[in-house]
């Protein structure tokens, strides 16, 4: 009965994990462990046996699988309050969110977007201005802060 515990218990960890290692293998192999276990524990122990593992494989895998499948973010909402290129124009001024060597994040009307700049590196926190918006890039360059 060790032993055909140990294959039960090995091969409900098999089947669980085949949900991170897909690929079928591992997954057969599970459920062939899984398999021969209740049937040696069917046929040595009795149905009550064979039963009782049967059960506890046919409501385990599911609630595991449930439990994995909650935990993975399926229902996130993209809420688009992030810049646009249609709110940005040449010559408005931001702050470098990130450092820019050459491409990185940007902060104009306390939007985040995505800049680049023309080669040459940027500091985080550096003040820039918006010099052309090409097709999908914003190009920024370095803008001397006003002091007012």
């Amino acid at each position: 009965m060790t032993l055909i515990l140990a294959v039960y218990i090995i091969s409900l960890a098999l089947v669980l994990s085949e949900a991170f290692l897909p690929g079928l293998v591992v997954g057969v192999l599970g459920l062939s462990g899984l398999g021969w276990s209740i049937w040696q524990a069917w046929t040595t122990r009795g149905w009550p046996t064979g039963l009782g593992l049967l059960v506890i494989a046919v409501i385990l895998i599911p609630a595991a699988v449930l439990k994995a499948i909650r935990r993975i973010q399926l229902h996130a909402r993209i809420d688009g309050t992030g810049a646009t290129l249609s709110n940005l124009l040449p010559g408005m001024e931001g702050t470098a969110a990130t450092p820019l060597r050459p491409a990185g994040a940007a902060i104009f009307n306390g939007n985040r977007t995505d800049v680049l700049t023309r080669g040459e590196p940027l500091d985080r926190g550096a003040a820039i201005r918006i010099v052309a918006i090409e097709g999908n890039h914003v190009v920024v360059a370095h803008a001397e802060r006003r002091e007012s």
